[in-house]
Protein backbone atom coordinates (compact mmCIF):
# COMPACT_ATOMS: atom_id res chain seq x y z
CA UNK A 1 0.00 0.00 0.00
CA UNK A 2 1.67 3.49 -0.56
CA UNK A 3 0.99 5.81 1.38
CA UNK A 4 0.81 9.70 1.29
CA UNK A 5 2.73 12.21 3.17
CA UNK A 6 0.85 15.38 4.90
CA UNK A 7 2.53 17.53 2.21
CA UNK A 8 1.46 15.79 -0.48
CA UNK A 9 -2.20 15.68 0.32
CA UNK A 10 -2.33 19.00 1.30
CA UNK A 11 -1.22 19.36 -2.38
CA UNK A 12 -4.03 17.62 -3.80
CA UNK A 13 -6.73 19.18 -1.46
CA UNK A 14 -5.31 22.62 -2.66
CA UNK A 15 -5.51 21.30 -6.17
CA UNK A 16 -8.86 20.39 -5.77
CA UNK A 17 -9.99 23.53 -4.38
CA UNK A 18 -8.44 25.81 -6.81
CA UNK A 19 -9.84 24.07 -9.78
CA UNK A 20 -13.15 24.81 -9.68
CA UNK A 21 -12.26 28.71 -9.01
CA UNK A 22 -10.42 28.82 -11.93
CA UNK A 23 -13.02 27.29 -13.99
CA UNK A 24 -15.31 29.48 -12.33
CA UNK A 25 -13.20 32.50 -14.12
CA UNK A 26 -12.76 31.19 -16.87
CA UNK A 27 -16.71 30.60 -17.39
CA UNK A 28 -17.24 34.32 -16.90
CA UNK A 29 -19.82 36.03 -19.30
CA UNK A 30 -17.75 38.33 -21.54
CA UNK A 31 -18.67 41.94 -22.06
CA UNK A 32 -21.01 42.75 -24.88
CA UNK A 33 -22.72 44.81 -26.48
CA UNK A 34 -26.37 45.38 -25.88
CA UNK A 35 -27.56 46.86 -29.17
CA UNK A 36 -28.47 50.11 -27.74
CA UNK A 37 -26.60 53.35 -29.61
CA UNK A 38 -27.53 56.86 -30.56
CA UNK A 39 -26.25 59.20 -32.80
CA UNK A 40 -26.06 63.17 -32.83
CA UNK A 41 -24.43 65.67 -34.89
CA UNK A 42 -25.02 67.08 -38.56
CA UNK A 43 -22.78 64.43 -39.56
CA UNK A 44 -24.24 61.36 -38.28
CA UNK A 45 -27.62 61.63 -41.09
CA UNK A 46 -28.23 58.11 -41.50
CA UNK A 47 -25.95 56.79 -39.53
CA UNK A 48 -26.46 52.54 -38.99
CA UNK A 49 -24.80 50.16 -36.44
CA UNK A 50 -24.34 46.26 -36.89
CA UNK A 51 -22.69 43.67 -34.44
CA UNK A 52 -21.12 40.69 -35.22
CA UNK A 53 -22.16 37.21 -33.91
CA UNK A 54 -21.26 37.05 -30.35
CA UNK A 55 -21.87 41.03 -30.19
CA UNK A 56 -18.64 42.16 -29.45
CA UNK A 57 -17.65 43.68 -32.54
CA UNK A 58 -20.04 46.83 -33.39
CA UNK A 59 -19.83 48.10 -36.96
CA UNK A 60 -20.73 51.78 -37.67
CA UNK A 61 -21.20 53.40 -41.22
CA UNK A 62 -21.67 56.58 -42.16
CA UNK A 63 -22.99 57.51 -45.44
CA UNK A 64 -23.34 61.26 -45.29
CA UNK A 65 -20.20 62.50 -42.52
CA UNK A 66 -17.96 64.05 -44.84
CA UNK A 67 -16.99 68.25 -45.36
CA UNK A 68 -16.58 69.58 -49.07
CA UNK A 69 -15.32 72.80 -50.11
CA UNK A 70 -16.00 75.27 -51.89
CA UNK A 71 -19.66 73.78 -52.39
CA UNK A 72 -20.50 71.85 -49.26
CA UNK A 73 -19.93 71.83 -45.09
CA UNK A 74 -16.91 73.24 -44.57
CA UNK A 75 -16.90 71.47 -40.83
CA UNK A 76 -18.99 68.29 -39.43
CA UNK A 77 -19.18 66.41 -36.05
CA UNK A 78 -20.97 63.06 -35.05
CA UNK A 79 -20.82 61.25 -31.37
CA UNK A 80 -22.05 57.77 -31.54
CA UNK A 81 -22.16 56.32 -28.43
CA UNK A 82 -22.75 52.33 -27.85
CA UNK A 83 -23.19 50.57 -24.78
CA UNK A 84 -21.75 47.58 -23.38
CA UNK A 85 -22.82 45.23 -21.04
CA UNK A 86 -20.45 44.11 -17.97
CA UNK A 87 -21.22 41.16 -16.20
CA UNK A 88 -22.18 41.98 -12.81
CA UNK A 89 -19.90 41.80 -9.48
CA UNK A 90 -17.19 40.56 -11.31
CA UNK A 91 -14.03 42.74 -12.23
CA UNK A 92 -13.05 42.35 -16.47
CA UNK A 93 -10.28 43.97 -17.86
CA UNK A 94 -9.21 44.40 -21.55
CA UNK A 95 -8.46 46.81 -23.98
CA UNK A 96 -11.13 48.02 -26.94
CA UNK A 97 -9.81 49.42 -29.81
CA UNK A 98 -11.48 51.55 -32.46
CA UNK A 99 -11.04 51.68 -36.72
CA UNK A 100 -12.07 55.00 -38.35
CA UNK A 101 -11.65 55.21 -41.94
CA UNK A 102 -12.56 57.02 -44.94
CA UNK A 103 -10.86 59.70 -47.55
CA UNK A 104 -8.93 62.78 -47.64
CA UNK A 105 -8.44 65.02 -51.23
CA UNK A 106 -6.86 68.04 -50.94
CA UNK A 107 -4.52 70.24 -53.13
CA UNK A 108 -1.64 72.21 -52.08
CA UNK A 109 -2.60 74.71 -49.64
CA UNK A 110 -5.65 73.26 -48.05
CA UNK A 111 -5.51 71.32 -45.11
CA UNK A 112 -7.92 68.13 -43.42
CA UNK A 113 -8.52 67.74 -40.07
CA UNK A 114 -9.98 64.71 -38.26
CA UNK A 115 -9.90 65.63 -34.23
CA UNK A 116 -11.56 65.47 -31.22
CA UNK A 117 -11.53 61.34 -31.43
CA UNK A 118 -11.66 61.43 -27.38
CA UNK A 119 -13.76 59.22 -25.67
CA UNK A 120 -16.42 59.60 -22.77
CA UNK A 121 -17.12 56.55 -20.48
CA UNK A 122 -19.92 56.41 -18.71
CA UNK A 123 -20.53 55.50 -16.13
CA UNK A 124 -17.08 55.82 -14.86
CA UNK A 125 -15.69 52.37 -15.16
CA UNK A 126 -12.35 52.74 -13.22
CA UNK A 127 -9.15 52.59 -14.03
CA UNK A 128 -9.03 54.08 -17.94
CA UNK A 129 -5.98 54.30 -20.57
CA UNK A 130 -6.96 56.30 -23.74
CA UNK A 131 -5.21 56.90 -27.13
CA UNK A 132 -6.83 58.28 -29.63
CA UNK A 133 -4.83 60.05 -32.22
CA UNK A 134 -5.93 62.70 -34.59
CA UNK A 135 -6.09 63.06 -38.36
CA UNK A 136 -4.18 66.08 -40.02
CA UNK A 137 -3.37 65.61 -43.84
CA UNK A 138 -1.94 68.81 -45.35
CA UNK A 139 -2.16 68.87 -49.56
CA UNK A 140 -1.43 67.68 -51.79
CA UNK A 141 -3.13 64.44 -50.30
CA UNK A 142 -5.47 61.94 -52.11
CA UNK A 143 -5.72 58.67 -50.34
CA UNK A 144 -8.09 56.39 -48.37
CA UNK A 145 -6.95 57.01 -44.72
CA UNK A 146 -7.36 54.58 -41.58
CA UNK A 147 -7.39 55.94 -38.09
CA UNK A 148 -6.73 53.93 -35.05
CA UNK A 149 -7.07 54.39 -31.13
CA UNK A 150 -7.72 52.31 -28.15
CA UNK A 151 -8.56 52.35 -24.46
CA UNK A 152 -7.55 49.82 -21.44
CA UNK A 153 -9.94 49.50 -18.66
CA UNK A 154 -10.76 47.82 -15.76
CA UNK A 155 -14.32 47.29 -14.23
CA UNK A 156 -15.75 45.92 -11.22
CA UNK A 157 -19.28 46.75 -11.23
CA UNK A 158 -21.17 46.26 -8.34
CA UNK A 159 -24.69 45.68 -8.91
CA UNK A 160 -26.98 45.42 -12.04
CA UNK A 161 -28.03 48.95 -12.23
CA UNK A 162 -24.50 49.92 -13.25
CA UNK A 163 -23.23 47.27 -15.44
CA UNK A 164 -24.03 49.31 -18.16
CA UNK A 165 -21.85 51.42 -19.56
CA UNK A 166 -21.93 53.98 -22.81
CA UNK A 167 -18.65 54.53 -24.99
CA UNK A 168 -18.74 57.89 -26.96
CA UNK A 169 -16.41 58.75 -29.25
CA UNK A 170 -16.39 62.15 -30.27
CA UNK A 171 -15.22 63.06 -34.12
CA UNK A 172 -15.24 66.77 -36.35
CA UNK A 173 -14.02 67.27 -39.87
CA UNK A 174 -13.30 70.17 -40.99
CA UNK A 175 -10.85 71.43 -43.79
CA UNK A 176 -9.14 75.16 -43.89
CA UNK A 177 -9.15 77.32 -45.27
CA UNK A 178 -12.43 77.43 -45.48
CA UNK A 179 -11.82 79.52 -48.48
CA UNK A 180 -9.95 77.06 -50.35
CA UNK A 181 -10.34 76.24 -54.32
CA UNK A 182 -11.39 72.45 -53.47
CA UNK A 183 -11.36 69.50 -51.21
CA UNK A 184 -13.12 66.63 -49.49
CA UNK A 185 -12.78 64.59 -46.28
CA UNK A 186 -15.02 61.35 -45.14
CA UNK A 187 -15.36 59.61 -42.42
CA UNK A 188 -17.73 56.43 -43.83
CA UNK A 189 -17.17 53.74 -40.90
CA UNK A 190 -16.02 53.34 -37.31
CA UNK A 191 -15.28 49.79 -35.50
CA UNK A 192 -15.32 49.49 -31.91
CA UNK A 193 -13.73 45.96 -30.73
CA UNK A 194 -14.27 45.22 -26.84
CA UNK A 195 -13.05 41.36 -28.10
CA UNK A 196 -9.72 41.97 -25.90
CA UNK A 197 -11.09 41.33 -22.61
CA UNK A 198 -10.00 38.94 -19.21
CA UNK A 199 -11.48 38.32 -15.48
CA UNK A 200 -9.59 40.35 -13.42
Amino acid sequence: MKYLTPTTLLLQATTALATPLLASRQRQDPAVFTGVSSFRGQGCEGATVTYDSLSQVATITYPNYGVVIPSGPREESCSTTLQVRFPVGQCTTGTASGTATGTVNVPVGVTAFFSARDYAIQPTIGTITDVSPNGQWAGPRSEEYVLQDSIGYTLTPPNAQNNLVNFTVFGDLSLQPQNGPVGSLTNRGFVFDIRTQVPC
